[in-house]
């Protein structure tokens, strides 16, 4: 089987060309769900683009692909956004482009052009690393625990997600697979600061 990368973090570029305005933002994403909800939340933030065009990628054997050009002309903008992360040999990513037209028309061979490099630019911006299978555990603890326990979960990889505090503290692990035993043990060796708040 095939192993792809992702990238670790956010990359964002900004680009003009003949006067249009060009922002990419490539971020890594766990769900297709986190997916749109970027998405969603870049259409809110930049409503007064032109267009925001994006695509992405989610799976280990890239099992959802969905790209759109946003009101651009058929081909021009969602695939060639598609095609710069399938090339770079990407999972596990959305990009979304925002363009601010300038008044001049850059014609097909000029939108794909740009949207292509603006994405390429916005990759180059994060690290890349292995995508890997990632298992999610929602857990609850109490606030003097969290600290020492985030601490032990990003020793073994894990990733700290959508922390509420209330009258204690629950959040989402985001874990590679192959780091479960680990996991367990950190738990077990925690039971009375830590649980897994399955509802």
């Amino acid at each position: 089987m095939k192993s792809f990368k992702t990238i670790k973090e956010e990359g964002y570029y900004l680009f003009e060309e003949k006067r249009s305005k060009f922002i990419a933002r490539a971020k890594p994403v766990d769900t297709e769900q986190e997916a749109l909800d970027f998405i969603q939340q870049i259409k809110t933030s930049c409503w007064d683009a032109t267009h925001n065009c994006y695509a992405y990628i989610h799976g280990l054997n890239r099992e959802i692909i969905y790209y759109s050009d946003a009101g651009e002309p058929t081909g021009t903008a969602g695939k060639p956004i598609l095609n710069t992360l399938l090339r770079n040999d990407l999972t596990n990513i959305l990009a979304v482009v925002s363009r601010y037209f300038g008044g001049i028309k850059l014609g097909v061979k000029g939108l794909i052009a740009a949207y292509s490099e603006a994405v390429e630019q916005a990759i180059l911006k994060s690290n890349l690393i292995e995508a890997k299978l990632l298992i999610s555990f929602p857990l609850v603890c109490d606030y003097a625990s969290f600290e020492c326990l985030k601490h032990s979960f990003l020793a073994i990889g894990g990733e700290i997600k959508q922390v509420i505090w209330s009258e204690e503290v629950s959040f989402i692990l985001n874990l590679p697979a192959e780091q479960e035993k680990e996991f367990r043990k950190i738990i077990d060796g925690n039971k009375h600061k830590i649980r897994l708040n399955y509802q």
